[in-house]
């Protein structure tokens, strides 16, 4: 009862962790430990609890804190939860009598002085279960009851059956007259329970006549007494026989013993005896054997003590015969044997750090010995073609230095060799400027060097002087990194299996230094030309012609090539210089053109210029191959044409056109010349292009010409003149997209070509346009003032006659024929529609009426005249062209 109350009290609560609720403990014991690891905080020798409510334990002031009585504290606080408890709150903290008398939760307690001293004088304490002992239910008894069961059911069996030799007689029927209960046969029989006093004395409380019932009562515990005294005899009766077997076979027993004493004293005379003839002697073999082999270890121990006291002077002899790998690995191998087999020798305390010391000097050593002999060979003079002098000497020293695995002597090599090239190109520069004329002193030291330039005449000398020598010298360089790849791979320095050895990673990272460091001086030597070769923007500095541009494009190309066939290394910088000089070239010579077709345009008086056979040369060579050859030749020798004869058609254009042509042909030759900077080549063409487009329109369409040049009035033979040389510039147009279509068709971007050409083509239209309203204008002013009457030709068609002629007079040398007709047709068309008009004004019909007569004839005398011009042909009717004029 009491157990159940006790249990009914406490509830395991180390299944789960209140602020873990995702984790499951399986016993009491890892519950422990997680709150011990997760859910504490250590200081020193204490361990403060944590479990509870907001990180702080209620029961955090009980108990001893440090680290052997925490267990405890988690096992009395946190490994059960108390049924009847209330959480801790500060009247916990008292423990006197006073706070015992008055506390809160008990009330008041009026018998505590009057209590009877016994069991319930104190509270019961309870006493939780031990968690190191597992839980026992009927499922760990089943395998048990299941092989004892059957046992029983034998016991049973063998109980129930009549013995076998009985010296008490006892009847079935004896036995079952009285049955003793089971009470009776139990280990306590507690008379003070009612329940257990009522079956032991039975009716005793219920009988009104008291001394029957004792009686009565005294005969059945005399009957059951009597029943047990007769199966105690029984038992001994069953169990005699076994009794008197053992004292019967005490004396044998006591034989066997004797001899077995005496056979175990045999045993251990005969083990002695083997022991003193066999077993000695061989294991005094052994310890002889141990100590010989402990005696040999000694002497090679010496031995190797001997050796590593030669160790220093083997060192000395070793690197003067410059054997540095050799003498490295004898330190290594020194060092490894003073650190394992001889770690424990007192006189050997101070060589390793000796050892270390001398390597450091070797490394020191090699490093001056590897920058004297990278400074001979850089600096040997240009015309020596040899690889490496003295070969062997900087394989023992690059050997040496990479057994180190020390690779700062590719910093070494690196800074060397960028003197060496600095050296060369201040060489070149020296000699370029001591020819310049001048008295001005030229200090090339310290910052001044790198604010030097060439003139452009200067740069092409330089490149031309300064390649051969940059690449021997990168020659030489690559024939010593080459050579250091090659040491890289020997076993010697790598090491072998009784050494370290190097990974593949230390072996990849000495190639791909080596790639960056001349990838590295590639860009160095690149950078330091570009600077030279990068101009100012004084006339000085500006090239004369495209020529110059051309063989300084030349030979940045063979520079750049030459240099990434040796390297590998694409390095652009020289690209860029080139493209920053030709952009500058290029700008101000577009600024020079941009200003003489300015000044042409504005004193150009519009009228027909001769074209020079220089022009004329080259525009035949181009109709010749239908392109724009790849060199242009001017040839000279010959007389001035009248006209620009293109493809076998003759041209009459201005001199600002012929100006623009020879631009526009000049910046082609460019575009081949210096690739890098076509798009804005194509910029400048196309603005050059506007330029012109829009000057003529404002001077001529616009009569700016009147005011610009002195001219007295824009006539139709300077607007004609203007539409030709649009005419020549749209057919220059499809060749110089064609051109740069075929040299740079990927890198361009060539819309604005149709734009213009749209331009070009409606300013064309305005111009006929222009002359067709014009000579209209006229002639509908002669129509005004006629009247048909007599005399036929009148004076109004003889002048419209003589207009006409005129005009055919001052378009013949300059347009085509078929063009001229195609204006004489639109003029003609508007004269028909204001002839039509002042008819209808006239109320002129033809209906056969000497009006209608006089009009026919007009318009023949008219129409004689537009044949004889060439407007119409011969074989046209009248009646035919003028069939529309009467229609309304």
């Amino acid at each position: 009862m009491e157990d159940k109350s006790l249990s009914s009290k406490t509830t395991p609560t180390w299944q789960n962790c209140v602020h873990c609720p995702s984790l499951l403990f399986s016993s009491a014991l890892e519950f422990e430990r997680h709150v011990k690891d997760k859910h504490s905080l250590k200081e020193g020798s204490i361990i403060l609890c944590q479990y509870g409510q907001n990180g702080i334990c209620s029961a955090l002031q009980f108990g001893d804190l440090r680290k052997a009585g925490f267990k405890y504290h988690v096992r009395e606080y946190h490994l059960y939860a108390k049924g009847n408890s209330e959480d801790w709150t500060f009247y916990s903290s008292s423990q006197n009598l006073p706070a015992v008398l008055n506390d809160p939760n008990k009330g008041k307690q009026s018998n505590f002085f009057t209590k009877t001293w016994g069991d319930s004088f104190v509270e019961k304490i309870e006493i939780h279960p031990s968690p190191y002992l597992p839980d026992i239910g009927l499922s760990h008894f089943e395998s048990y009851c299941k092989k004892i069961s059957r046992r029983y059911r034998r016991h049973c069996q063998l109980k129930e059956a009549p013995p076998v030799k009985s010296k008490l007689k006892v009847t079935v029927a004896e036995e079952n007259i009285c049955e003793v209960p089971n009470i009776f046969y139990s280990q306590t029989l507690p008379l003070n329970d009612p329940q257990i006093f009522s079956q032991v004395f039975p009716g005793l409380s219920k009988s009104s006549d008291s001394s029957s019932a004792i009686r009565s009562l005294q005969e059945t515990l005399s009957t059951y007494l009597d029943v047990i005294e007769m199966k105690i005899s029984k038992q001994v009766a069953q169990k005699s026989d076994a009794f008197f077997h053992a004292m019967l076979s005490h004396d044998t027993i006591m034989e066997q013993m004797a001899k077995a004493v005496k056979t175990v004293q045999n045993t251990r005379c005969n083990i002695t005896t083997v022991k003193n003839n066999l077993t000695q002697c061989p294991l005094q073999l052994i310890s002889f054997t141990r100590i010989n082999n402990n005696l040999n270890n000694v002497h090679e121990l010496l031995k190797l003590i001997g050796t590593v006291q030669q160790t220093q002077p083997m060192i000395q002899l070793l690197l003067s015969t410059s054997d540095y790998v050799a003498a490295l690995d004898l330190i290594s191998s020194t060092q490894k044997v003073l650190s394992t087999r001889l770690s424990g020798i007192q006189a050997f305390r101070h060589l390793s750090p000796q050892l270390t010391e001398m390597r450091r000097l070797i490394h020191k050593m090699l490093s001056n010995e590897f920058l004297r002999f990278v400074v001979t060979d850089l600096n040997r003079p240009l015309i020596d073609h040899t690889d490496l002098p003295d070969r062997d000497k900087i394989v023992s020293i690059v050997s040496g230095i990479l057994r180190l695995k020390e690779f700062d002597f590719l910093d070494i090599f690196k800074a060397e060799a960028m003197t060496s090239i600095q050296a060369t190109i201040k060489q070149c520069v020296i000699e370029i400027i001591s020819e310049r004329d001048g008295n001005n002193e030229i200090v090339l030291r310290g910052s001044q060097s790198d604010n030097t330039w060439l003139m452009c005449n200067e740069g092409i000398v330089f490149l031309q002087k300064v390649t051969p020598n940059l690449v021997i010298i990168f020659k030489r360089i690559l024939c010593l990194s080459s050579l250091i790849l090659d040491i890289s791979q020997m076993d010697d320095v790598t090491g072998n299996e009784s050494e370290e050895m190097w990974t593949q990673e230390e072996i990849a990272s000495i190639s791909d230094k080596i790639k960056k460091m001349i990838g590295s001086l590639s860009d160095y030597c690149n950078e330091r030309c570009a600077n030279l070769i990068v101009t100012k923007t004084d006339k000085d500095y500006i090239f004369s012609d495209l020529t110059q541009l051309a063989k300084l494009t030349e030979l940045i190309d063979t520079f750049s090539n030459e240099c990434e066939k040796i390297t590998g290394h694409y390095s652009n910088t020289m690209k860029l210089a080139l493209r920053s000089v030709a952009m500058k070239y290029i700008q101000s010579l577009h600024t020079e053109r941009r200003m003489q077709l300015t000044n042409t345009l504005n004193a150009e008086r519009w009228k027909i210029a001769d074209v020079p056979y220089e022009l004329q040369s080259v525009v035949h060579k181009i109709c010749e191959f239908g392109k724009i050859p790849h060199t242009l030749q001017y040839e000279s020798g010959k007389p001035d044409g009248k006209y620009l004869v293109i493809n076998k058609e003759n041209y009459a254009v201005v001199a600002t056109v012929q100006l623009l042509i020879k631009i526009l042909l000049e910046y082609c030759d460019a575009t081949k010349q210096s690739p890098d900077i076509v798009q804005y080549l194509v910029h400048c063409m196309l603005e050059l292009i506007r330029l012109f487009n829009s000057r003529c329109c404002l001077l001529v369409l616009g009569a700016g010409a009147i005011q610009s040049a002195g001219l007295k009035t824009i006539s139709t033979s300077n607007l004609a003149l203007v539409s030709r040389s649009l005419q020549v510039v749209l057919w220059l147009l499809p060749l110089i997209l064609d051109l740069l279509d075929k040299l740079h068709s990927k890198e361009l971007t060539l819309n604005g070509f149709t734009n213009i050409e749209n331009d070009l083509v409606s300013h064309k239209q305005e111009i006929e346009n222009k002359i067709c309203i014009i000579v209209s204008t006229m002639l509908s002013s002669q129509l005004t003032s006629w009247d048909a009457k007599p005399p036929v030709p009148s004076q109004t068609f003889r002048n419209i006659s003589k207009h006409l002629v005129k005009l055919h007079e001052a378009l013949i040398d300059i347009l085509p024929i078929e063009q001229i007709r195609s204006i004489y047709m639109k003029v003609h068309d508007n004269f028909k529609d204001k002839l039509r008009e002042q008819l209808v004004k006239m109320n002129i019909v033809a209906n056969g009426s000497p009006q209608h007569g006089v009009v026919t004839s007009e318009l023949t005398f008219y129409l004689q005249t537009l044949k004889t011009l060439r407007i119409i042909n011969e074989n046209d009717t009248e009646d035919n062209i003028l069939y529309d004029i009467w229609l309304n």
